[in-house]
């Protein structure tokens, strides 16, 4: 099955609203101009952010799934999920995910676990592209195996440039057949991770986000049980984590967060 979504936001219309102290202001976020949705997802909008939906079960057999999100200039754009995703048996199903963030635009994508059946031959590609003055927090999590099956083959890679550079080119993959993947140098035991990347740098944050830092911290600690943290060449930090489980690899999550300050 091929199938291709689109999701484009853009910054609000310039229309002031009264404040709880009476005072007006801009609305923050964005307007949607263009949402075209095709099986197995469909957006929908609520007020604190859009919801990608699953219309259908998948990704499954040779499944070729790609996603668009565009955030114009100037808007804010919040990217949740109703539910985790199931990767299933498959031949050779994946996922490709463009990403565009104009000058000012701020993209916080952060869905459940992506999960890793028994059988499965997945791989998700995000490719990334942030304007100058842009700026996006980026949350992905896995879980290898869903209760008491051993996990499928995955793949998952993500590539992110900033001002035309490239800021980040990060890959990780598990399951039968990648040597070494539960070794002591890259899972282990452990059957869920995560990461966070924090990206670019603008002299003010929407409210609640909290861009990365534009300067290195030397002493703040860069590891931790569970969980490691990389200043990147250029604006933006990576944070990842791992656990036994999906609550032991978020607590790993939140302490690296609370140690670098966000």
């Amino acid at each position: 099955m091929l199938a291709h979504a689109q999701l484009r936001a853009a910054a609000p219309l310039p229309v002031a609203a009264p404040s709880a102290k009476g005072r007006s202001g801009p609305r923050p976020g964005c307007r949607l101009t263009l949402v075209r949705d095709a099986a197995p997802f469909a957006f929908r909008a609520t007020p604190e952010a859009v919801y990608l939906v699953g219309t259908a079960a998948s990704p499954v057999g040779d499944d070729d799934i790609s996603l668009e999100i565009e955030v114009e200039a100037g808007a804010t754009l919040c990217v949740r999920a109703a539910a985790s995703m199931i990767a299933w048996a498959s031949t050779g199903s994946s996922l490709e995910i463009t990403v565009r963030v104009g000058p000012g635009g701020h993209l916080d994508w952060h869905l459940p676990p992506l999960i890793a059946s028994s059988s499965c031959r997945f791989f998700q590609l995000v490719k990334a592209d942030l304007a100058a003055g842009a700026t996006m927090r980026w949350a992905e999590e896995i879980v290898l195996g869903r209760h008491g099956e051993p996990p499928g083959r995955l793949g998952l890679r993500l590539d992110v440039d900033y001002d035309a550079a490239p800021l980040l080119r990060h890959q990780l993959e598990l399951g039968p057949g990648v040597v070494g993947w539960d070794g002591p140098a890259v899972l282990g035991a452990n059957r869920a991770a995560g990461l966070v990347l924090v990206a670019g740098r603008t002299p003010t944050t929407a409210p609640g986000v909290r861009a990365a830092p534009n300067v290195r911290d030397a002493t703040a600690p860069t590891a931790g049980p569970g969980w490691a943290k990389m200043a990147l060449e250029g604006p933006g930090s990576l944070v990842s984590a791992i656990g036994p489980d999906i609550l032991s690899m978020r607590s790993a999550l939140a302490q690296a967060l609370c140690e670098q300050g966000g």
